[in-house]
């Protein structure tokens, strides 16, 4: 079995009971990293998508599983208050029996509509004073806390008299450089957006170094470094990469219209004029019928997972390579079956091949 702590995560906009499926053989086909729900958002209506809350899916994913890791990826701060994502993560975390990893981020699509003005109230603070205010709960010590932009106080409770945990994990996503600086300078795990190349793997984690070196925070070489890569498999790879095609198209429109961040699009080495169809397509109010758009060579630039078992353990392996060490497969087949085979298919055909990043490139040295 490899070292890679591959994960799966699915958007909680999947049902209860396909979500507790999906949960069950990820455990069943031993993936170390874990499950994990990412917070789907009333934006994804718009591809007849309905999201459900995403603390009651990890509930829902916790009560079908017994040891593997529960996980976050992610919601944001800006959406509840730090307080309430503590109670929430208090709640997760005693029914999994500690195995809970709360993930935290911005997560613009599900913010846009929100009476927040992000350029006052700036990702990095506010992400900073949620860490803060997160981890004074979580001891159960009595605090006051001001901000610039949450102001919190609560008494004291013995939580470790209750067997609750008095730290939990806590990663944050990020995008652009000054959040992956914060995840290197505060958080416990940094997790980079779908569309992840190794070239744009090896500027997080750069920015994410110089954000712990400023700081003073000596990093350990196994800091988790996850990432949402897009991902199907099947025996038939045709098939697969036909599964992955719209997410992709979806993901480079988020990127052109919501988030802005040129080094992804760039990282994946295509001309800049590659993404030209895509912005005609946002001009012109198609962006969601962008799918004839995404070709196998963008897919495999940007290393979505999909394919064959074979072709799977090869991207797989470059993104670990360039230190993403903790994938986490977004699976997106066209039904729920295909869902469960490329889980299934995923563990028995592609984790036991999968090298740690240092193993791989001794060999190919």
């Amino acid at each position: 079995m490899s070292d890679v702590n591959v994960g799966i995560i699915f958007k909680s906009y999947e049902p209860m009971s396909a979500i507790q499926k999906y949960a069950a053989q990820t455990e069943a086909s031993g993936f170390r990293g874990g499950f994990w729900i990412a917070e789907a958002y009333h934006w994804f209506r718009s591809y007849g998508l309905e999201a459900r809350g995403c603390f009651t899916a990890l509930a829902a994913a916790t009560m079908a599983t017994k040891e593997i890791t529960i996980g976050l990826g992610i919601t944001s701060p800006y959406v509840r208050h730090p307080t309430i994502l503590a109670s929430e993560c208090a709640g997760i975390d005693e029914l999994s029996g500690g195995r809970f990893v709360m993930g935290i981020g911005v997560g613009k699509v599900g913010i846009e509509y929100l009476e927040y003005d992000i350029d006052v109230m700036k990702p990095v603070p506010v992400h900073q004073e949620a860490l803060d205010i997160m981890r004074k709960v979580f001891t159960g010590e009595a605090y006051d806390y001001e901000g610039k932009f949450y102001k919190s106080s609560m008494p004291g409770y013995d939580r470790a008299a209750d067997g609750l945990r008095t730290e939990i994990p806590i990663y944050v996503g990020a995008t652009g450089p000054y959040m992956q600086r914060l995840a290197g300078r505060s958080s416990d795990g940094m997790l980079l957006a779908g569309l992840t190349s190794p070239k744009f793997v090896e500027y997080a984690i750069d920015n994410m170094r110089k954000g712990a070196e400023k700081a003073g925070r000596d990093v350990p070489a196994d800091f988790p470094v996850g990432g949402v890569i897009l991902a199907a498999c099947s025996k038939d790879g045709a098939k697969a990469k036909a599964a992955t095609r719209s997410y992709t198209g979806t993901y480079v429109v988020n990127k052109l219209r919501n988030i802005k961040n040129d080094v992804i699009l760039a990282g994946s080495g295509l001309p800049d004029s590659a993404w030209d169809p895509f912005r005609k397509a946002i001009e012109a109010g198609t962006a969601d019928d962008v799918t004839h758009l995404v070709t196998d060579e963008m897919q495999r630039k940007f290393t979505v997972i999909s394919g064959t078992p074979q072709e799977c353990l090869e991207i797989t392996q470059e993104l670990v390579d360039a230190g993403l060490n903790t994938p986490l497969l977004e699976v997106v087949g066209a039904t729920e079956a295909d869902n469960l085979e490329t889980v299934r298919l995923f563990g028995e055909e592609v984790l036991p091949h999968l090298k740690p990043a240092s193993a791989s490139l001794a060999e190919a040295s």
